[in-house]
């Protein structure tokens, strides 16, 4: 079975409090959140933060150049950890 989990979000870079590094068996990670400001249904103001992984050494630098609140647009795939359970973006992409 071929399955399609591909991914690409854009919004403004948010840096999690707290420890943003981690490592797992696949090796030793960035993670930030990308913010999007939308309206609910009801009307009223809706912020999302979409939690990212950035595994890849010249991605993680490349993160490390963004600030708090700059454009963002991120690809990669949509993951689940296997400790947690929570999900993810599985970072490929960062501009």
């Amino acid at each position: 079975m071929n399955l399609e989990n591909s991914v690409k979000i854009s919004g403004h870079t948010h840096f999690l409090k707290g420890s943003s590094e981690g490592e797992t068996a696949t090796g030793k990670y960035l993670q930030f959140a990308v913010r999007q400001e939308s309206i609910g249904t009801d009307g009223l103001p809706r912020k999302d933060f979409l939690v990212v992984r950035v595994y890849d050494e010249a991605l993680r630098e490349a993160l490390k150049l963004k600030q708090e609140n700059d454009p963002v647009t991120v690809e990669g795939t949509l993951r689940s950890s296997k400790g947690s359970g929570i999900n993810y973006v599985r970072c490929t992409s960062i501009a």
